[in-house]
């Protein structure tokens, strides 16, 4: 409710703003009627005020437009900067190839003359014709390789000189763009200079207003969606819900920041700071921090794959080294528990390697329960079971409840009890309630059943005649 409060107010803020703003331009560019009484010259001064101010706006819209049109020849440019660069790397490649193929046949018609010449030396020690036939066979074909060999490399030279023109042309392009850039800045400070401190604060004004009602409404409208997404509690639909409701978290995260970035350039752009140099110091301050910000990539990464994964989400319950609780905000950065005692323990996702999920999908409650060595184990099982069927037909713990009791039987035999384990299978995050309730049933039907449920004691028994233990001395 106080968000859709803030959401209207923030409205009506922006419309008077809009209206106030439109206002006051009407009344600063309409000659005002002379009053009566006042001289001549007095209107004179009103109307000459207002036809200069006139003229400023005529101007200011002026660079306005000259303003977008160099924007768009730079991106023009740009692109035909582009292109050039693709043909550039169109000819190199050419080039590679070329000098490759023009390198292979020099090498191949050396090595096919070298084979000829010891062929027909060959030929001559062993008066061999045939030898000498294929002595002037290699010859020729060494000759037609070393032709191939001199047009490659000649075509070779005409594919440098157009890669070396294109190159030129990009630079010249490149060389272009930049001035027209420098222009454009030129032209934004005279427009920033020409209009006055107060038209700048009110337009300031105005992004702020825009930038706080775009967060605002973003909010609104991502918490209008997570209600509509939760029908029911389901264990299949709660899923969804909650990786929803996740990502409806990180979604608002991501656009505020952009919007707020989008806000601080507007900012800019009114007072004529040129954001391309503050880019590049950011760089540079980037570049002089990256062994710090090392830890930070880490964190985005690592923060990243558990989004994608689904390893946790919001209202999740898990166990990250020797922390635990419900997970209560997860980002990019950070993930945020809150434990029983209310602390809020925020995890930077980087040191997060292993977690212990108690609420994915669905969950197990687990029970060891401890009964005197004289009970009867079977009548005692049959008992819990019965208390199990009673679970599941109860109206409200029969929907946290997904299957029938788990029996596993006796587990283990300890000095007082004996140990019997069995578990519940619940939705997500209900196995404490159910288990919870489940203990409450158990002890109030062993009461009344008169089924012990021991504890920690010792009996002493002592030695009767005949060897008998008597009760009060302890045996030997």
């Amino acid at each position: 409710m106080k968000r859709i409060l803030t959401l209207i107010i923030i409205s009506v803020a922006l419309l008077l703003y809009m209206g106030g703003s439109s206002f006051s331009e009407d009344a600063s560019g309409t000659k005002a009627p002379a009053v009566q009484g006042e001289g001549k010259s007095a209107g004179t001064t009103a109307g000459d005020k207002n036809t200069s101010n006139g003229t400023k706006k005529d101007e200011i819209k002026k660079l306005e437009e000259k303003v977008e049109a160099t924007k768009e020849i730079i991106k023009n440019k740009e692109n035909t900067v582009d292109v050039a660069r693709i043909e550039v790397e169109k000819a190199l490649a050419e080039k590679e190839d070329i000098e490759k193929t023009a390198k292979l046949k020099g090498e191949a018609a050396a090595l096919t003359k070298k084979e000829a010449e010891l062929t027909k030396k060959e030929a001559k020690d062993t008066e061999n014709k045939e030898l000498l036939k294929k002595a002037r066979e290699l010859e020729k074909e060494a000759k037609r390789l070393e032709k191939e060999a001199e047009l490659y490399y000649k075509k070779l030279g005409v594919v440098e000189s157009k890669a070396q023109i294109a190159l030129e042309g990009v630079a010249t392009k490149e060389t272009n763009v930049q001035s027209l850039k420098k222009a454009l800045e030129s032209l934004e400070r005279e427009k920033s200079e020409r209009r006055s401190l107060s038209e700048k604060l009110l337009e300031t004004l105005k992004i702020i207003a825009i930038g706080i009602f775009f967060i605002l409404f973003l909010n609104v409208a991502i918490k209008s969606f997570e209600k509509l997404s939760f029908r029911s509690h389901v264990a299949g639909e709660r899923e969804i819900v909650l990786r929803i409701k996740t990502f409806g978290k990180i979604l608002y995260w991501l656009l505020a920041v952009f919007a707020l970035l989008m806000v601080v350039y507007a900012i800019l752009e009114v007072f004529g700071i040129s954001v391309a140099p503050l880019l590049a110091g950011a760089g540079v301050i980037g570049l002089a921090f990256g062994f710090g910000g090392q830890y930070l990539i880490r964190d985005v990464i690592n923060g990243f794959f558990i989004l994608v994964e689904g390893q946790y989400r919001i209202d999740d319950v898990i166990k990250v080294g020797e922390y635990s609780g419900l997970v209560e905000d997860v980002n990019l950065r950070t993930t945020t528990l809150r434990d029983l005692e209310g602390r809020a323990i925020i995890i930077p996702n980087g040191e997060i390697k292993t977690v212990v999920n108690f609420t994915k999908e669905y969950a197990q409650a687990l029970f060891d329960i401890g009964i005197a060595y004289k009970e009867d184990v079977d009548r005692v099982i049959g008992v819990i079971k019965d208390i199990g069927k009673g679970m599941r037909q109860d109206p409200y713990f029969g929907r946290l409840i997904l299957d029938d009791l788990e029996m596993f039987g006796v587990d283990n035999f300890t000095d007082s009890a004996v140990i019997i384990k069995f578990r519940i299978k619940t939705l997500p995050i209900r196995q404490w309630e159910v288990s919870r309730e489940f203990k409450r049933r158990l002890k109030n039907r062993f009461d009344e059943l008169g089924i012990e449920i021991p504890f920690p004691h010792r009996k002493i028994y002592w030695q009767e005649d005949g060897g008998r233990p008597r009760k009060g001395q302890q045996k030997p």
